[in-house]
């Protein structure tokens, strides 16, 4: 009976001590808890934050993609433009090269045309012919008086006999045009120098059509009347010059325009 008595004692002794550390532990619990909800709640939040981040990342990471790939493409349009525009560039240089040696040969052509007409019209002298270039034409200027009597349209035999020797030469070259113009000095009626000019053209038509091999169609008449001249009409020297036939050879360049115009 004793021994029970002191196992109670000591039961009662030790009772508030195990209560107060059951208390500590609910406090320690309803810390711990707390801790936990908050680390669960800072995870939550992280993983939210990540979450959007990564969102975010992913889109800029994909308008850069799509940036790159624009710039990969537009470096590919524009290298394969500056290509396009180096050749035609290119294709352009080789065609004006090509264009500046058909001028070229088409002066040197014309100069040499030039001095076989001198060189074959040389028993004329110059104060009855001249013979030059302008403009890239050859002119041979016939003065009045190897030509034709003063108010006539009839070449004397020594004017046609330039006018053949002429002829002559250009059936050869038919790759030039034959302008023919009649020219006159002031003296006169407009009307009746226009008529003489146009006349004195056409007679040197007929004589180069009928003693030569030029087809008519490479020639082309006109008078010009008083309208064109060379020199002053206000002295007899100067109407002398004026009183002329001019035939003005014209190289056919129908191959050069072709290749200006494409």
């Amino acid at each position: 009976m004793q021994k029970v008595f002191i196992i109670i004692a000591l039961l009662i002794l030790t009772l508030p001590s195990c209560l107060i550390t059951k208390k500590k532990y609910d406090l320690l619990s309803e810390k711990n808890q707390k801790s936990i909800d908050s680390l669960e709640y800072a995870l939550d939040k992280t993983l939210y934050d990540y979450k959007n981040a990564k969102k975010r990342n992913d889109a800029l990471l994909q308008r850069n993609k799509d940036l790159i790939d624009s710039l990969i493409f537009e470096t590919g349009k524009l290298s394969n433009d500056t290509s396009n525009l180096y050749n035609s560039l290119k294709e352009k240089q080789k065609r004006l090269v090509y264009l500046e040696n058909m001028i070229n040969q088409n002066k040197a052509e014309v100069n040499k045309l030039k001095n076989i007409i001198k060189d074959a019209l040389k028993s004329f002298d110059n104060s009855e012919l001249n013979v030059y270039l302008k403009n890239g034409k050859v002119y041979v200027a016939m003065e009045e008086k190897l030509l034709f009597k003063t108010g006539s349209s009839d070449i004397d035999e020594r004017g046609k006999e330039a006018v053949i020797k002429l002829g002559k030469i250009l059936e050869k070259n038919t790759d030039t045009e034959i302008l023919i113009e009649g020219h006159t000095d002031n003296v006169g009626p407009d009307k009746y120098n226009w008529k003489l000019s146009t006349e004195r053209a056409l007679s040197v038509v007929n004589i180069l059509t009928e003693n030569t091999g030029i087809k008519a169609n490479r020639i082309t008449a006109s008078g010009r009347g008083m309208h064109k001249p060379v020199a002053s009409n206000a002295d007899d020297a100067g109407k002398q010059k004026n009183r002329r036939i001019e035939i003005i050879l014209v190289p056919k360049l129908d191959s050069l325009y072709k290749l200006m115009n494409e």
